[in-house]
């Protein structure tokens, strides 16, 4: 098997039913195409062609819309961010590196992705995550870096104390992992509060182990998710006025 050096895991397993539609959430249309079709041009782009999608046992919808160019893998139960990696680790396999996407984060821009790439591969990180400064980082987590500007964590909104929730620098939702790494310690993950497996945790693992996590910037309209038909709208706006 010919080694790639960055495979993605697109996180598509999410139902969105704040969306009041029957549709998957990833497949609501956005500027003329589904939510998802952003994320996987933006995949192509950077020269990513075949990515993982990982999709619900309801996820056939998403199959049929998308085709056979893409490999798919299912999450039988909704466990969290963490497990829905997790689900992809089999049909991951042979790559250097992991990006990992939401399936409804369509903002992100090429360029920010290119140097995510980059930047992973340059300083040899564990982890690199996207991160953006926000005047109101409400609902968001937040990177926690220590008196080194190192980053030492990640912490959950509802798990912040009032100083935490200060931090205007928030937790972008796009991720490079070093594959062999993510694949030999995503096990060590442990169920939240919520009964899920978050994959902020594999921050907090690999700082345990002395590992590099670094960061890269993004714009704040890029780390906007797609939770509501608000949302929707303002996703529009913003990515319909740059075509």
């Amino acid at each position: 098997m010919k080694t790639l050096e960055f495979q993605a895991a697109v996180l598509a397993a999410g139902k969105g039913k704040r969306m009041g539609s029957d549709l998957p959430k990833v497949l609501l249309p956005l500027c003329g195409r589904p939510i998802i079709c952003h994320v996987l041009s933006l995949l192509a782009e950077v020269g990513i062609r075949r990515p993982v999608i990982v999709i619900s046992r309801e996820g056939d919808a998403i199959r049929e819309t998308l085709g056979d160019d893409y490999s798919y893998v299912v999450q039988g139960e909704q466990l969290g961010s963490g497990h829905a990696v997790l689900c992809a680790r089999e049909a991951a396999q042979g790559a250097k590196n992991i990006i990992v996407m939401c399936g409804d984060s369509p903002l992100f821009r090429v360029e920010t992705i290119r140097s995510l790439m980059r930047e992973h591969v340059r300083h040899q990180a564990t982890i690199t995550l996207t991160s953006a400064i926000l005047d109101d980082p409400a609902g968001y987590g937040r990177i926690l870096r220590n008196p080194s500007g190192e980053v030492s964590g990640i912490i959950e909104e509802k798990m912040a104390s009032d100083e935490q929730k200060s931090i205007e620098e928030i937790n972008g939702g796009c991720y490079g992992f070093d594959a062999e790494w993510l694949w030999g310690n995503i096990g060590l993950m442990t169920r939240n509060e919520a009964g899920e497996y978050c994959l902020t945790e594999m921050v907090d693992i690999a700082i345990r182990q002395g590992r590099k996590v670094i960061t890269v910037s993004s714009g704040q309209d890029e780390v906007a998710g797609i939770n509501t038909p608000a949302h929707l709208k303002q996703a529009e706006r913003m990515l319909c006025s740059k075509q």
